[in-house]
């Protein structure tokens, strides 16, 4: 059964929302096997902040099943939302590592 995985990193402020860095890692995911899950999936673009957060969160923590991990994007540091979002999944117990230690795993 393939790993699912909830992708985050940097967004606001980003040109295009991120989407190419964002797309780049799920299909790296992908075809390492994993079934990944961005926010561009499911956050309307354009969304306020606060809306595009409750968004993250309830698909993070309402997803059944339940995610297996959580990939962190280069930068996920800098970004308030994927720093909430760490917090959320270490708090549920879901496991956190870069896009490049799944990769690794997954080999």
């Amino acid at each position: 059964m393939p790993v699912m995985l909830y992708v985050i990193g940097p967004v606001t402020g980003r040109p295009d929302d991120n989407f190419e860095a964002f797309g780049a890692a799920s299909d790296k995911l992908f075809e390492a096997g994993c079934h990944p899950c961005i926010p561009h999936e499911f956050v309307p673009k354009g969304a306020a902040w606060p809306d595009a957060m409750r968004d993250s969160i309830h698909a993070l923590t309402g997803h059944r099943p339940a995610f297996d991990g959580v990939a962190m994007l280069d930068g996920w540091e800098q970004s308030r939302g994927a720093r909430l979002e760490r917090q959320v999944a270490e708090a549920c117990g879901i496991p956190c590592k870069t896009v490049n230690e799944w990769l690794e795993e997954a080999q």
